[in-house]
């Protein structure tokens, strides 16, 4: 397994209207041609495939290697804290442990294309799931720790993260299998091995989906930015997300200000019901945080929501912001014209917003030792969640929230944008 560089891959592909080249990165869901000014949405049934195309191919059978890609943040709750790791690695999703672990710095040099069943060549079937990795993955951090670190991991989240599948060409020369872009040898053929290859036509659900950036509910432009997980439409003031077939509309406020140069940061606000643990009302979160307030009756009934950044950001800062956004309960009348506010784009999904919501409960724990021994007892489901936009005013380089007076630096915005 090896780490590779914090710089973000590309993908090459030809626009479906016109055929120009067209280069995205990584993170990229937003297609858009500057040649004929057409603008699609990627979508993908579970993670996007890609592969590195072969050079000098012509004369030789061609075999593809499947990898794992995994890029995000990584917390761990141990005996008494929470910790993390920023990640980015590739990792061998095939038995055949002969092969090379990971894909190296290749996909930093070469761009990448998006995978389809009408390549010709054969492919080492994936015999690795993501999880099988990932824990892999959790054993090689740990073995990274320095003597006297935290004890056993009571439970780990995976959050931010960009997952997905890469295949890598080989070809065989001999008694070695060869790197199909280097030319150079990588393996020896073993004795006992067992040819499962299967032909291109054999890969399901590889295919990419194009869908047109029109407001399903009144056909406008809907806006935003290269990897926008929310598009906005400033005709009707709707917001949409993808979906397995296509766009769904999205629930959202935005707390509106009249201060100049304001920047409105998105937020989830999520009302989940827990099992496990006694958390039904907001004096249960001030009690389990060990807030120094004093409680008032009324907060014994009183109702609250996590709190999550909607936006990737460096994970000290997603736990602060996390904490502290859920103790603080923004309140305020929440608007749905959004046409004259300038808004961030949202770069974290619901999705990994909920898979949050215990590490910011055995982030803001006080009694972690007992707390954290029972976080894989937890269930949690999340009955009504809200796309919440923020104001956040420029001070020199720093935005500050109007209400709760949380201060970001704008530093860490562009930051999380390469996460």
């Amino acid at each position: 397994m090896k780490k590779s560089s914090s710089r973000t891959w590309e993908i090459e592909h030809p626009c479906p209207q016109c055929g120009a080249p067209v280069t995205l990165e990584e993170t990229d869901r937003l297609f858009a041609c500057s040649y004929c000014r057409v603008r699609l949405y990627l979508l993908s049934k579970d993670y996007f495939r890609y592969y590195l195309p072969p050079r000098n191919s012509q004369s030789k059978e061609i075999l593809f290697v499947p990898y794992w890609r995994f890029k995000g943040l990584a917390f761990f709750c141990n005996r008494n804290e929470v910790t993390y790791r920023v990640n980015d690695l590739s990792y061998l999703a095939s038995q055949h442990s002969f092969l090379p672990r990971s894909l190296g710095f290749r996909p930093q040099v070469f761009k990448l294309r998006f995978l389809s069943n009408e390549i010709g060549a054969r492919f080492f079937p994936l015999q690795l799931p993501l999880k099988s990795v990932m824990g892999t993955v959790e054993r090689h951090l740990h073995s990274l720790d320095e003597p006297g670190s935290p004890g056993p991991v009571f439970y780990k989240a995976y959050l931010g993260e960009t997952v997905s599948l890469i295949y890598s060409p080989l070809f065989i020369q001999g008694d070695m299998f060869h790197d199909a872009i280097l030319g150079k040898p990588v393996a020896s053929i073993p004795k006992n091995f067992v040819d499962d290859l299967f032909p291109s036509d054999q890969l399901k659900d590889c295919e990419i989906r194009f869908v047109p950036t029109l407001c399903p509910h009144c056909g406008w432009d809907l806006s935003g930015e290269r990897d926008s997980a929310v598009l906005f439409c400033k005709n009707c003031d709707s917001a949409w997300t993808a979906s397995g077939t296509g766009l769904k509309p999205l629930d959202f406020g935005i707390i509106p200000s009249k201060e100049e140069g304001v920047l409105h940061l998105p937020f989830w606000r999520m009302k989940a019901h827990i099992d496990g643990l006694r958390l039904q009302s907001f004096a249960d979160l001030l009690r389990l945080a060990n807030v120094p307030r004093l409680p008032k009756e009324e907060w014994e009934g009183l109702d609250f929501y996590f709190w999550s950044p909607a936006f990737k950001v460096p994970p000290e800062l997603f736990l602060r912001l996390s904490q502290g956004m859920t103790i603080s309960q923004p309140q305020g009348e929440f608007e749905k014209e959004f046409s004259k506010a300038t808004l961030y784009p949202v770069t974290f999904p619901l999705g990994e917003a909920e898979e949050s919501i215990q590490v910011t409960i055995a982030n803001f724990a006080m009694n972690k030792k007992t707390l954290l021994q029972k976080l894989n007892g937890i269930h949690i489901r999340l009955d009504q969640s809200l796309l919440v936009y923020l104001p956040f005013i420029p001070v020199g380089q720093e935005l500050i929230e109007s209400q709760t007076k949380f201060c970001i630096h704008k530093n860490a915005l562009k930051l999380g944008r390469t996460l």
